[in-house]
């Protein structure tokens, strides 16, 4: 990579994300050093990985603002732009370490050297089942927001319908390349692209599953913090699941106003298991299509954060 911001290749927009609000953001001074981006699929470990971020950054204190007030999800479609826009001029002027995320592919992203960019994976059919319950939950007035805002940039008044039965769902997401919504598939290719990069590290759910505590000390170190000097226990703990979920209000995109309530953000979590939920049949089209669009060594890291 070069020491110059890459400029996006393309536009993304779509029913949930809208990359233009990014050159608001690289007019008002955009990126600079110890910014980090949380970059990811839809339901893959965004939040999870945010929160992460803000303990490590913290050092395991608590803090009385929600989750997404100070790390905002810049390029969503609908939420007020111009508030995360001040929220994030106001940190650059306080000299705090921003954390922002993004639901983009690398290549709709400025991808400036000064920055860090965490990219987050799982499993493609885990993923999509959480992206179900997600959309499913969220209340009818965001979606009317959704469908309005779309019809306007797009003229297509067609709205965004999430059927209520999962598997339904699941095969118009992956016959769809992304229901308009996430797609995944090429999500992964465009950061996959750039995972050699000095600035970029690929973090992966299954991962933190297992060994919370090593991936806490790997993007640690990633971000030029010694693991030695972190109260490990407070962070660990502030980061489980149980502890998450039971803050959910504080914890969960927009403080989970945008859903049926907060508690619903956080489902099954770690406990998702595709093959209790998906057919025989669509866990391997979904095998298929990942290894067709990824190629074999991408495609296993998708699905077990190990590459050959």
């Amino acid at each position: 990579m070069t020491n110059q911001l890459l400029a996006p290749t393309r536009v993304v927009r779509d029913y949930l994300s809208n990359s233009l609000v990014w050159e608001d953001f690289l007019a008002q001074g955009g990126f600079v050093g110890g910014d980090i981006v949380v970059a990811d699929p839809f339901k893959a470990g965004t939040t999870w990985t945010q929160r992460i971020l803000q303990q490590i950054l913290s050092n395991g204190e608590e803090h009385d603002a929600g989750l997404s007030d100070t790390s905002p999800w810049l390029d969503s479609s609908w939420g007020d732009h111009a508030e995360m826009l001040a929220t994030l001029k106001g940190q650059r002027e306080a000299g705090t370490r921003r954390v922002m995320k993004s639901h983009l592919p690398a290549d709709a992203l400025p991808i400036a050297p000064e920055a860090r960019y965490v990219f987050v994976g799982r499993n493609g059919k885990d993923l999509g089942i959480s992206f179900h319950n997600y959309l499913h939950n969220f209340s009818e007035s965001t979606m009317a927001e959704i469908n309005r805002i779309h019809a306007e940039w797009s003229d297509d008044s067609t709205p965004l319908v999430i059927p209520e039965d999962m598997r339904e769902f699941f095969d118009l997401w992956l016959d769809t390349d992304g229901y308009q919504c996430c797609d995944l598939l090429d999500i992964m290719a465009s950061w996959w692209k750039l995972k050699d990069e000095p600035n970029i590290l690929l973090v992966h759910y299954k991962n933190l599953k297992q060994d919370l505590p090593g991936q806490v000390s790997r993007i640690a170190k990633f971000l030029s913090i010694e693991p030695e000097s972190l109260r490990m226990d407070a962070i660990l703990e502030h980061c489980s699941f149980e502890y998450m979920s039971g803050r959910a209000e504080k914890m969960a995109p927009f403080g989970g106003e945008h859903m049926s309530s907060a508690k619903a953000f956080f489902h099954k979590g770690p406990k998702r298991d595709f093959r209790t939920e998906l057919t025989d049949e669509q866990i391997e089209r979904f095998d298929r299509k990942a290894l067709d669009k990824l190629g074999a060594e991408c495609a296993q890291w998708l699905e077990t954060g190990e590459s050959r």
